[in-house]
């Protein structure tokens, strides 16, 4: 009596415990392209610091990596996703995110001047940066 018991409760356990993992797996087979809302710092002329938000939009399974700046959207190219950092670059800018502390710089390339920008970003409470 006491061995059916106890085989019943694990079997119940055994069935959750599949059941739970095999939701995870199908939920990571679909993930969706992970969206962050970023405070950039502009570092400006004297004490004249500007700030602004933009957004990120990366998916590591296709390996893309998209940032939204009011109407402007930027693709970029070379992107690199791993467990440390996010990284990316266009023509005229490059992007990297550190993923631990969620830090990032963006650098916009013009024929005689580098920008840069720095912010914190955190995920995004809106489905959609546009």
């Amino acid at each position: 009596m006491v061995t059916t018991r106890i085989f019943v409760k694990v079997t119940t356990a055994a069935r959750v415990l599949v059941m739970a993992v095999s939701q995870v797996f199908a939920v990571s087979a679909f993930a969706m392209p992970t969206r962050l809302e970023c405070t950039m710092t502009n570092a400006g002329a004297g004490d004249k610091d500007t700030t602004h938000t933009i957004f990120i939009v990366f998916d590591a399974e296709k390996n893309t990596l998209v940032l939204y700046q009011g109407a402007l959207r930027r693709d970029f190219a070379n992107v690199t996703i791993s467990t440390v950092s996010i990284n990316g670059a266009t023509d005229d800018a490059s992007i990297g995110i550190d993923r631990s502390s969620s830090s990032i710089v963006v650098q916009t390339y013009s024929q005689d001047h580098v920008s840069g920008e720095f912010g914190a970003c955190r995920p995004a409470a809106i489905s959609r940066p546009d």
